[in-house]
């Protein structure tokens, strides 16, 4: 074979491939690089974001914060997501000869963020429906068979490294199974669950829905249950297209780790922050002081302050309102819990 003229390069078509097909297949490649690039970005902005919470809460908690299966949870959602998506940048984005490693790298982040994220969902769950063994159980099933079909799939992706391109990268995936689609299939269902059961709760909670926190916390939960149940949701209609789309598929793929983890980072941010808030409700220097009109000797009436004692408080941590003390979002301050919702015949003087 002859050498190319000066200035151009000799790149090798894959077997059984047109120059035409070649280059559609390298149209696709840079799209596929470029969604998932923007989807690494978007996550690695999301984390810095999030870092000086996560710095802030790790300082100023104890020991005990960090036996607690929560925190594991969390660390391993913040961290498994760049463990997903930087590996993917590898065989997808830039020539590579350890396209199998980068493969199963990106794939370990992803069971690792899909494992983090649900378990944070089922304790929020949990929380909400406080000591029912059938949810439990319910809910406990739907994580363990999500988790199941997820490493299911996950074990069945392949990449060869291919010849050099100009674009992209030169790892090539091997088909993946027909039944891939199963595994984002669980996911919905799973999130369908906890988003019935969070809206079965908090509808039948009077408490809940008559005040203005509890019209916030309802707005606040769901958010975060809805995106993530709507995001894999389109991602399993994409998944489940037939095989002239299958360059399509990998352009969603990415999305879905991206809202899993920031949602579920969310979540359990929002859960520390009210319990933190909820304990200092809790304690002495925070109960409400209050007005009263007292009637004296001569029939007058007197102003006389008082602050009630620890039993008289609105218990935070009772069973009807174990969920307003993991739910209330950080905005609020915990005086507000005592403002009005709680106390309705004493007036209320900070």
């Amino acid at each position: 074979m002859s050498a190319p003229p000066p200035g151009f390069a000799q790149i090798p078509l894959p077997p059984g491939m047109t120059l035409e097909q070649f280059q559609t297949l390298q149209g696709q490649i840079v799209t596929i690089s470029i969604t998932v690039a923007v989807a690494t970005g978007i996550l690695l902005w999301d984390y810095f974001t999030l870092l000086r919470d996560e710095i802030s809460l790790y300082r100023n908690e104890g020991r005990r914060f960090w036996k607690t299966p929560g925190t594991i949870l969390f660390i391993i959602l913040r961290y498994a997501g760049i463990l997903a998506m930087i590996p993917s940048l590898f065989f997808t984005s830039v020539q590579s000869s350890h396209c199998q490693a980068s493969v199963s790298i990106s794939q370990a982040g992803v069971l690792l963020a899909v494992a983090a994220a649900g378990g944070i969902f089922c304790f929020r769950v949990f929380a909400l429906w406080n000591g029912n063994h059938i949810v439990h159980g319910v809910v406990g099933c739907m994580y363990c068979l999500m988790m199941a079909c997820w490493i299911a799939v996950g074990s069945q992706y392949r990449a060869t490294q291919g010849p050099p391109t100009p674009f992209g990268s030169n790892c090539q995936m091997q088909p993946i199974v027909s039944w891939a689609p199963i595994s984002f299939a669980s996911s919905v269902a799973f999130d369908t669950v906890v988003l019935a059961l969070t809206l079965a709760k908090i509808h039948v909670n009077a408490f809940m829905t008559s005040s203005s926190i509890g019209r916030q916390v309802y707005r606040d939960n769901l958010m975060y249950f809805l995106i993530t149940t709507v995001t894999n949701t389109v991602v399993l209609a994409i998944e489940s297209l037939g095989p002239e789309h299958t360059m399509i598929k990998p352009t969603a793929v990415p999305f879905s780790t991206l809202v899993t983890v920031t949602m579920g980072s969310r979540v359990y941010l929002n859960l520390r922050l009210m319990h933190k808030r909820a304990d200092g409700a809790r304690s002495d220097t925070t109960r409400p002081s209050f007005t009263t009109h007292l009637e004296d000797a001569h029939g007058e009436l007197t102003e006389q302050s008082f602050r009630p004692s620890k039993l008289e408080v609105y218990r935070l941590d009772a069973p009807e309102t174990s969920v307003l003390s993991s739910y209330i979002p950080s905005r609020y301050d915990s005086d507000s819990v005592f403002s009005g919702a709680i106390y309705s015949t004493p007036t209320y003087t900070g």
